[in-house]
C-alpha cells in the first residue's frame, strides 16, 4: 500500500492484489463481524484499518497519511474497491 500512496501519479484505485491484502488483514484481526457489510461491520473494519495507518506513520508523511486512510476507509466499506484489471473485457 506504501508504494501505491508514494506513486508521483497514481492511479484512481490500488490493485486488486493490494485491496486483498487490506482485506484479509481486517479478516484476520476478526474485524468483519459475522461477513455482513452491514455498517457496525464497515465501522469495525475502518477503526481496525487505522492499525495500518499507524504503522506507516515512520515511512509517510502528512499527506500521504491522510491519503493512505481515506483509500483503507473506502475499502472498510467496499470490499471491492480496486482497478479492474486489464484485458478483462469484450474486445475485438
Amino acid at each position: 500500500m506504501v508504494d501505491y500512496i508514494r506513486e508521483r501519479y497514481p492511479a484512481a484505485y490500488p490493485s486488486k492484489v493490494q485491496t486483498g491484502a487490506v482485506n484479509a488483514y481486517l479478516h484476520s484481526v476478526h474485524a468483519d463481524g459475522d461477513g455482513t457489510m452491514s455498517e457496525t461491520n464497515c465501522e469495525h473494519r475502518r477503526i481496525a484499518s487505522q492499525a495500518i495507518s499507524i504503522n506507516a506513520i515512520r515511512l509517510l508523511n502528512r499527506n500521504e497519511l491522510d491519503r493512505l486512510q481515506l483509500v483503507l476507509d473506502h475499502i472498510a466499506y467496499d470490499k471491492e474497491y480496486y482497478m479492474p484489471e486489464r484485458n478483462c473485457g469484450i474486445h475485438r
